[in-house]
């Protein structure tokens, strides 16, 4: 007797849209462009969505403007209307740092949970480094699933130490 049983796999690592990093080395405004581009209607859908114009805004997401330029507030709500977060990884690489999603703990405080969800985690993580591996080289897809994965282990990681910190003892004072 057999059975077979297939799961959906979750919206972040799809081999539809842009990619979930930036390339090395991009310039911030060069993905805030990349991001207007690719939502669906361009700069003049996003430029609406924003509440400007459509010319300030290509004209802020033209790397040789030196007059216009995104403010902060600008750039966070075209990331979260785009739902790319580009420059924003972008920044971080400038600055030597990465980025992760802040994925809810699904532990509860649960710390026998909390270090269930790790493991399970690391071996999705695993999983998705040895699928990756059987074709060579890997394919985009698999590369932004094994990112997708270690991005849930580092925030499962998190969780993990965040439980057990709340578990150590206060010192009286």
């Amino acid at each position: 007797m057999s059975s077979t049983f297939s799961i959906s796999l979750p919206g972040g690592y799809g081999g539809v849209g842009p990619a979930a990093d930036t390339q090395l080395g991009m310039d911030e405004i060069v993905a805030a462009q990349q991001a207007a581009q690719a939502f669906k209607g361009g700069v003049p859908a996003l430029a609406q969505a924003m509440g400007i114009s459509p010319n300030t805004l290509q004209h802020k997401l033209n790397p040789g403007n030196a007059r216009h330029h995104l403010t902060l507030r600008e750039s966070i709500a075209l990331q979260r209307i785009t739902r790319d977060v580009g420059v924003l990884r972008a920044m971080a690489k400038a600055l030597g740092y990465v980025c992760v999603l802040a994925t809810p703990d699904q532990g509860e405080g649960d710390p026998i949970q909390a270090f269930a969800n790790f493991q399970s985690e690391v071996a999705d993580f695993s999983r998705a480094i040895a699928d990756a591996m059987v074709h060579q080289p890997p394919s985009p897809n698999a590369q932004r699933r094994i990112d997708y994965r270690a991005q849930e282990v580092i925030a499962a990681t998190c969780h993990m130490v965040s439980t057990t910190a709340a578990m150590v003892p206060k010192r009286a004072t």
